[in-house]
């Protein structure tokens, strides 16, 4: 292996500033791209990682670089005020496991007793239920005046999450705050603010408890909570910290994922009209423009891995204990997988080869249920109106992490 100490970077990216990403990063990343692949973060010993094939060797590389020394780029910055806890973990049930952050073998072990709540028969049930959802949504838009299309956006994520996990339906406010609550995982906060967010989240913990035992009494209909009632971990039954931590990861992290993607469609076919008719002419490229959307919202920016051993990748050297910052919305912009990558195209049939969902043994188990609820969303948009336009300026999320928007002028026509 080459030398391992890290080069002195050529110029300074504040990973850390969650404005950086919504201002804009696109020139630094090609910048990083070309001249600094793994750029140096020197504050948290962390290389920023921006090319698709980098990203992809590292992901196939799961027991060299592991998640279960976090996630998030606040895992590593308090790692010293949380002790043997990772801030990640915090938000959670103290003896469950977090798929997320958890390595080869274990996570695979875990992903198996999960499966059967994502089956193609699973997503059906789902699908049929959340059709009348968003269709009664869409209805209660009114055309040609103005709306704040993530209110509605936010709805339907957590109304798929109620009905895949088998929770009550009375409840979405409070799913609501909950899944706005985890987001603060990768907000640019205090230690103390992150411990206050943690203690708020975990009430969601009592929730869940209190359904499960709703579930003991009464048969299930393939929801998560049923199917974990029913699973075998380790040749006995899933533990109530486990049902738990896991209901909860789905019912939190799969909201804001969602939420993204169906406002970036709506934002970006609101500025490509040409876009928006290409799709009310073919309804076949539905599933393209998801993917399309998918690549240039990229909801969930970057990821945290740390080296288990002294490792070479790209040409780069990486210590063991180091840091690797997989950089998705990068990565989902890299000419060489995406020729004229900046151009939002319905027709691109590269989108595929997105990382939006992550690579490897870490690819979001939730994947199905995105690409199952938005062609509903699109489809009663295109069913009911002509064309969307913007009506002002988006309002971002400030946050490390997640790419999306808080409030989303913008008109139906008809």
């Amino acid at each position: 292996m080459t030398d391992s100490s890290p080069t002195v970077p050529l110029f300074s990216v504040p990973i850390e500033d969650p404005r950086f990403y919504v201002a804009d990063p696109w020139p630094t990343f090609a910048r990083m791209r070309e001249h600094a692949p793994f750029y140096y973060y020197e504050p948290l010993d962390t290389f920023v990682v921006t090319r698709h094939a980098d990203i992809r060797a590292i992901a196939g590389l799961p027991e060299t670089f592991v998640s279960s020394r976090g996630l998030f780029l606040n895992d590593v910055k308090y790692q010293a005020q949380a002790g043997d806890e990772l801030i990640t973990d915090s938000f959670f049930p103290e003896g469950g496991e977090q798929v997320g952050t958890t390595d080869p073998p274990r996570h695979a072990e875990l992903r198996r007793v999960m499966a059967p709540a994502f089956s193609a028969e699973a997503m059906g049930r789902v699908r049929e239920s959340l059709t009348r959802d968003v269709r009664g949504l869409v209805d209660g838009i009114t055309p040609d005046q103005v709306v704040d299309w993530v209110s509605y956006a936010d709805l339907v994520p957590i109304n798929a999450a109620i009905r895949l996990i088998g929770l009550p339906h009375t409840e979405l406010e409070r799913v609501r705050f909950w899944s706005d609550e985890l987001e603060k995982l990768a907000g640019d906060l205090t230690f103390e603010e992150l411990r206050a967010a943690a203690a708020e989240f975990r009430s969601l913990q009592r929730f869940i408890v209190e359904s499960l035992e709703g579930k003991r009494r009464g048969p299930g209909d393939g929801d998560l909570l049923t199917v974990l009632l029913t699973a075998e971990l380790d040749d006995k039954g899933v533990s109530e910290a486990n049902v738990v931590m896991f209901a909860m990861t789905m019912l939190a992290a799969g909201n804001d994922t969602t939420r993204s993607l169906l406002s970036g469609l709506v934002h970006h076919l609101g500025r490509h009209p040409d876009q928006w008719e290409l799709l009310r002419r073919d309804r076949s490229l539905i599933p393209a423009a998801i993917e399309e959307t998918l690549r240039y919202v990229t909801p969930a920016r970057a990821m945290l891995r740390t080296a288990t051993e002294d490792v070479e990748i790209g040409g780069r050297p990486i210590r063991a204990g180091q840091h690797v910052y997989l950089m998705y919305m990068a990565a989902n912009r890299d000419e060489s997988v995406f020729p004229d990558a900046h151009r939002y195209d319905v027709t691109r049939g590269e989108s595929v080869k997105h990382l939006a969902f992550g690579a490897g043994i870490h690819h979001c188990m939730g994947a199905r249920l995105v690409r199952t609820e938005a062609p509903i969303v699109l489809d009663a948009l295109l069913d009911r109106f002509t064309g969307v336009k913007p009506a002002g300026e988006p309002t971002p999320v400030l946050n490390h992490i997640r790419n999306g928007w808080t409030g989303m002028p913008v008109v139906f026509t008809t």
